[in-house]
């Protein structure tokens, strides 16, 4: 008798559970009816102000928040961080009308992992969510720029480090192009190395210096003088 072996589905991946955080409802519409366009993307909760964020955030475990940095009460960086203290596993993507902004820097220093510009169509929406849930950043290389030159204006702080960590030649050119704004396909091009690569030296390279993202990595490298 001919038997059959049946498959097993291999099962959905969970949605992406979003937290929306904008002081002006019609934005909070206009993101929630982006998202619905979107298979895998779940809107999961709203919020007017820092602090109502800050709760939602502690209330629904979101995997990301979508974050206006203009909130009242407390801002979009405040709220950023306290998140981030209390919700390590929810990423935080700042919604901006300017990457001149100066809180665009503040945010990406508090723990963002990225940022979008308000004008932004939805399907550019769309794509950063999945970027950061990917475990990349949507940051312009001219942030990262603006970044530099903002520590060197104001100074470079160097706290003492309890020993330097051991980092490669190879890591360091990897930091020392991220310093300059590069991108990772910048990077890969002008080292010859795969994408890949460049992920596995910054992935090595946050564990190393203890950084939660790139532009932490940035400033962290700049304050143990890896990079000047």
């Amino acid at each position: 008798m001919d038997t059959m072996t049946a498959t097993t589905p291999h099962p959905a991946a969970a949605p992406i559970g979003v937290l929306i955080v904008d002081d002006e409802a019609f934005v909070r519409h206009a993101l929630r009816a982006y998202l619905a366009t979107a298979d895998g993307i779940t809107v999961i909760g709203e919020a007017a102000d820092g602090n109502v964020a800050v709760e939602q955030a502690a209330r629904l475990r979101p995997d990301l928040v979508l974050m206006d940095l203009q909130l009242p009460h407390l801002d979009g960086v405040a709220a950023t961080r306290r998140i981030l203290e209390h919700s390590p596993g929810t990423q935080v993507l700042v919604v901006t009308g300017h990457v001149g902004d100066s809180f665009v820097i503040d945010s990406l220093l508090a723990g963002a992992s990225g940022y979008v510009v308000k004008d932004a169509d939805p399907a550019q929406f769309i794509a950063a969510i999945r970027k950061v849930q990917a475990g990349e950043q949507p940051i312009d290389p001219a942030v990262t720029h603006h970044l530099i030159s903002q520590l060197h204006r104001t100074g470079i702080p160097n706290p003492a480090a309890n020993g330097s960590p051991e980092i490669t030649e190879r890591e360091k050119e990897v930091l020392e192009r991220l310093c300059e704004g590069k991108n990772n396909r910048e990077i890969a091009q002008s080292m010859y190395i795969a994408e890949t690569t460049v992920k596995y030296h910054l992935v090595s390279l946050m564990r190393k210096l203890d950084a939660r993202g790139r532009v932490e990595l940035v400033v962290t490298a700049l304050r143990r003088g890896i990079v000047t």
